[in-house]
């Protein structure tokens, strides 16, 4: 049994985390001020770009939330990074533009879903943040790390939203057999034995 080796992750979280935990990005419920408040927690706050309807909103959503988590790194407050979470799929019609607040904002991780996390990769490289890909199969996930993928975000039985099939411990097993990067777990974690679980079986972060 493997029990996950913290330095996967970036050396810059680590000071930052209270525990390795990402707040899932909930569509329509996910805010500025849950990411906020999770990022100064200690876990990473996330939200999809599309809780706010239009990029215009989306960009006077970051220029608050920026200022923010600003506001208490000057208090000398600790803050976990943030996430925005973005629908890579060729419908997605936004796409472009919030990929430009990407570069405005800069935030520390990118969550792509619904498609191959290509088309957000050299954006999100271009000023150091790396790109996590959700996926709900291992073919997806060993196209995801094909891709360039920095992580992979396992969808598992018991997430909400697009959620997978598999349980948890089938699907790391499966997904540690040919990536040895970052993994992080979603699906019915909501407690401190969860997360550990998760990190034994394999997982980086929940």
């Amino acid at each position: 049994m493997t029990v996950s080796n913290k330095n996967r992750l970036p050396q810059e979280w680590l000071a930052d985390l209270a525990m390795p935990v990402i707040a899932a990005p909930m569509f329509l419920v996910s805010s500025i001020e849950l990411v906020a408040e999770a990022c100064r927690n200690g876990v990473i706050g996330s939200i999809p770009t599309v809780n706010a309807r239009t990029p215009e909103i989306l960009d006077e959503w970051l220029d608050e939330l920026t200022a923010r988590l600003d506001a208490l790194r000057s208090d000398g407050a600790k803050v976990a990074p943030w996430s925005l979470n973005l629908i890579t799929h060729s419908t997605n019609e936004r796409l472009k533009d919030d990929l430009e607040l990407c570069v405005k904002y800069k935030p520390p991780l990118v969550i792509t879903a619904l498609g191959s996390p290509k088309p957000a990769l050299e954006a999100v490289h271009s000023y150091g943040g790396l790109v996590f890909a959700d996926v709900n199969t291992p073919e997806y996930a060993r196209k995801a790390a094909s891709a360039g993928a920095d992580g992979l975000v396992l969808v598992c039985s018991g997430a909400g939203g697009h959620t997978g099939q598999l349980a948890a411990p089938a699907f790391i097993e499966a997904v540690r057999e040919f990536y040895d990067g970052i993994i992080v777990v979603g699906g019915a974690i909501g407690s401190g034995s969860g997360v550990r679980a998760a990190q034994t079986m394999g997982a980086d972060l929940v």
